[in-house]
């Protein structure tokens, strides 16, 4: 910083006083000098002539000299009165930075007198008197809370020393906001007696993309709040490289900065990518379907535009019968980010993991001879989402035939198989403060979700042509629900040059939601397995009404693997369908039930591969999937 054009006069800040009540400062001076001084045999200080001064009286640059009638009138005392003036910032930094000597002047007038009294003859080159203020570049700050920062005020004397502090000051205040600023050529009171405070915050001149090969540089920008010619700030660019490592498209994101003129900045973001593009075919296993084949084409960065396409085709060993997905998701249709997601189907959904093999069977008149419950579900669903302030709102509707498979059930039991349409419109608020969205250690993450729907459910026919009594015809329901989830860090924050550094975390869940009317067997709510409480069979326990709470310790083992202790609480109850009797599956009323265990989670490029092992109160199940629980 520059102060017209002058040298910088070097101070002790300790030293410095502004502003203190002048009749104070000269109580600062030892009571008893006068007395050591007569006893010495030494003469004293009789009278002070100030001159030079204009705004300070002759008693004010006294008590500023922080000496009195009746001390020695020595060399080292004059001497110090000389510091002590000069060192107030109050004199000669205006006019003469360059002979600091000729600031303030000090001598005795009269060596010897015969009184014993001397004479001290002060010279001051008082600075001027401040009339008015001009602030200018603050930039992104209110002029207020600079002047606040001000302590010099108008009709008061410019103090050089004072400015400087109340600059360094200016400046704290920007680079805790995140900003970089630097005080301006001609900061300093100018000869009309305006105080001059212009600030220069630095803007950002250039972004500059690397390695992205096949992402477009828009895809990248649209992402970032810092802007071309916007005001430079650190946090938010931090920010910007949190939301380029959630967009999962990149192996690493590495910022970089360089000053190329003064005010100007210029940013680099380094961005290796990850293949984005798969062709896969093979076979797998999970706890819900069991052995599996599958193939499946996806790009989670379709044509370098940050679009998401995949088709899935995928058979099940155990009932023969397969599934096709496709699905297309746009994530900016237009500036304000709003989001489109399409998805056709023809899937089978595995209900309690294919294994009611112990039903409890109707001996005449059987519906079918499955033993087996399985959903074919033929539809779309279409979501169109948009951010809105600190939340994001969206509406989606689907529409889709669900058949079930014929098991060999019979009474109130084979009320669980129908078939038919199902028509919901379904909107939702979410509200997301994680730090990364793949592996947060801090944040929080709210969702409310409500659906109304129609269903024309039909009972299936019996071998002899009769129907079985249940839920059939046109119903119409409403489902809501609440989620919360919290994540904390139990050791120190992550790095700002390594944001997705590994870290010890706790991370709580809680779900509950409720339903009016009456809903389809497959509507309702499920809990039990691997996403949802563990240690139970998929789909244990259903109803009209949900509660689940889950608690996680995370702990990495290494890198892109971590163990997991873990404790599940939940139910779902309530509804048309309880009293509907699967050996093994038996409802009530609200029961919470606990689970406890342990897992590992390994880093792949499919995603976190989860492997769990939970207790519960019907025993212990190993529990298999990709993905985090929550």
């Amino acid at each position: 910083m520059s102060i017209r054009k002058r040298r910088r006069p070097c101070f002790a800040p300790a030293l410095v006083l502004a502003s203190l009540p002048f009749t104070a400062l000269g109580l600062l001076t030892l009571p008893n000098a006068m007395a050591i001084a007569q006893k010495a045999g030494t003469q004293t200080i009789g009278e002070f002539i100030i001159t030079g001064n204009k705004t300070f009286s002759k008693d004010a640059i006294i008590a500023l000299s922080r000496h009195r009638i009746g001390d020695p009138c020595t060399d080292a005392v004059l001497s110090e009165i000389k510091a002590n003036l000069t060192q107030t910032g109050y004199f000669g930094t205006q006019h003469n930075l360059d002979t600091p000597e000729e600031w303030v002047r000090v001598q005795a007038e009269d060596e010897n007198p015969p009184t014993g009294k001397c004479k001290v003859v002060i010279r001051v080159d008082e600075n001027d008197g401040i009339k008015d203020f001009s602030i200018t570049g603050a930039g992104p700050l209110k002029i207020d809370e600079i002047q606040n920062l001000v302590h010099a005020k108008k009709g008061g004397v410019y103090n050089y020393i004072q400015f400087q502090r109340d600059a360094e000051d200016i400046m704290r205040l920007y680079n805790s906001k995140g900003y970089v600023a630097t005080l301006g050529e001609g900061a300093g009171i100018d000869d009309k007696g305006v105080l001059t405070i212009p600030v220069t915050v630095v803007r950002v001149a250039e972004i500059r993309l690397v390695k992205n090969r096949k992402t477009q540089r828009n895809v990248v920008l649209r992402e970032l709040k810092t802007k071309v010619g916007g005001f430079y700030n650190r946090d938010i660019w931090q920010q910007d490289r949190i939301r380029l490592l959630n967009l999962d498209l990149f192996e690493e994101v590495i910022p970089g900065e360089e000053i190329i003129a003064p005010g100007e900045i210029r940013l680099t973001f380094s961005l290796p990518e990850k293949r984005s593009g798969s062709v896969s075919v093979g076979a797998g296993y999970s706890s819900r379907q069991q052995l599996i084949g599958r193939a499946e084409v996806s790009d989670s960065n379709f044509r370098g535009r940050g679009e998401a396409v995949n088709l899935l085709w995928e058979t099940g060993s155990v009932t023969g019968k397969s599934s096709i997905e496709l699905g297309f998701t746009e994530p900016y249709l237009d500036r304000r980010h709003t989001a489109l997601s399409v998805q056709v189907y023809d899937k089978t959904i595995y209900r309690f993991a294919n294994s009611l093999t112990n039903a409890v069977t109707n001996t005449t008149g059987n519906i079918g001879a499955d033993t087996r419950y399985n959903e074919q579900r033929v539809g779309s669903t279409l979501t169109v989402s948009r951010p809105v302030n600190n939340f994001r709102l969206s509406l989606s509707g689907r529409a889709e035939n669900v058949r079930t498979d014929p098991l060999d059930l019979s009474g109130i039991n084979a009320s669980i198989i129908q078939d038919g349409p199902i028509y919901s419109v379904a909107t939702s608020v979410l509200h997301d403060t994680r730090d990364l969205i793949n592996d947060p250690v801090k944040g929080g993450y709210q969702t409310f979700n409500f659906m109304v729907g129609q269903a024309n459910l039909k009972p299936p026919a019996t071998l002899n042509g009769g129907v079985v009594n249940g839920v059939f015809g046109s119903h119409s329901f409403a489902k809501s629900s609440v989620e919360g989830r919290q994540f904390f860090n139990l050791q120190k924050p992550r790095r700002r040059d390594k944001p997705d550094e590994e870290r010890t975390s706790l991370a709580l869940r809680l779900l509950v939601g409720a339903s009016t009317g009456t809903l389809p067997f497959f509507e309702q709510y499920f809990v039990g397995g691997a996403e949802t409480l563990r240690g139970y069979r998929e789909d244990r326990f259903w109803g009209k009404y949900l509660m689940l709470g889950s608690a996680e310790l995370r702990q990495p083992l290494a890198r892109g693997l971590k163990g997991v202790l873990f404790t599940d609480m939940g139910d779902a109850w309530g509804g048309v369908y309880q009293g509907v009797n699967i050996q093994g599956f038996t409802q009530g009323g609200f029961k919470p039930r606990f689970a406890v265990g342990l897992g590992i989670r390994v880093r792949t490029p499919l995603g976190p591969i989860r492997l769990d092992y939970g207790i519960g109160s019907e025993g212990a199940r190993t529990h298999f999937s990709i993905g985090n629980v929550f």
